[in-house]
């Protein structure tokens, strides 16, 4: 019978070994569980992004879509010129100046279409001009409810002497004056328009060039207010 030698240092050896072991297989475990954690979680984000990305894109579409809405509705009610956009302007110049907007709002409602107007008629007259040597010249309206008169500059001739007629291109002053003889002016270059109330009507006058020396006076007349 033989007895064998106890080495208490190879079974120390061993169970270090064993343990060693363990720990490295521990931290493979723990590797492989993060990197999988990882891989996993740069999917999400890849796909999160990929979302994010594609409802920014359809947000900034819409957003876009609202803004040439918004720009078409705008342009149709408030055009950038005509006549709506004249009475915009107009709306806001008389708010700046300091008129009251209950006010504005009430003189807005107050107006109405013109009613039992008369048809067009015509007529015309000569401007004085500095070398205009003739009678005066007038325009009569109604009867005498309105009389129109008015001046300008002369033309001149290609030496520089001036025309008894007026030009056309340069602006004229023109005289309104009603039966209680009570004057407007109004100034500027041909064609423009004015109206007068007089006698409860409302003469609508356009004033044109009319032949050499002429104006021409288209008006009509509704009853007002």
């Amino acid at each position: 019978m033989s007895i064998g030698q106890y080495n208490p240092r190879s079974r120390y050896r061993e169970r270090a070994i064993q343990r060693f072991n363990k720990t490295i297989l521990l931290i493979l475990l723990m590797g492989v569980c993060f990197g999988f954690g990882f891989f996993i979680g740069g999917q999400n984000a890849v796909v999160q992004n990929g979302t994010l990305k594609l409802e920014i894109e359809d947000m900034t579409g819409r957003l876009k879509t609202m803004q040439d809405e918004l720009k078409t509705q705008y342009e149709r009610d408030i055009p950038s010129d005509g006549p709506m956009r004249e009475i915009v302007d107009m709306v806001k110049k008389q708010i700046s100046d300091g008129m009251a907007p209950d006010r504005l709002a009430f003189v807005l409602r107050s107006a109405r279409p013109p009613r039992n107007c008369s048809d067009p008629s015509t007529k015309r007259f000569i401007i004085r001009t500095p070398a205009y040597k003739g009678s005066d010249s007038v325009v009569t309206v109604a009867e005498g409810a309105i009389v129109i008169s008015g001046t300008g500059s002369s033309a001149k001739t290609r030496e520089g002497q001036l025309e008894s007629w007026f030009d056309p291109t340069q602006p004229v002053s023109l005289t309104f004056k009603n039966a209680n003889g009570e004057n407007e002016k109004k100034a500027g270059t041909l064609p423009f328009q004015h109206s007068v109330i007089a006698g409860g009507k409302e003469y609508r006058f356009t004033l044109t060039e009319g032949e050499k020396s002429f104006v021409k006076v288209t008006f009509d007349s509704c009853d007002y207010p």
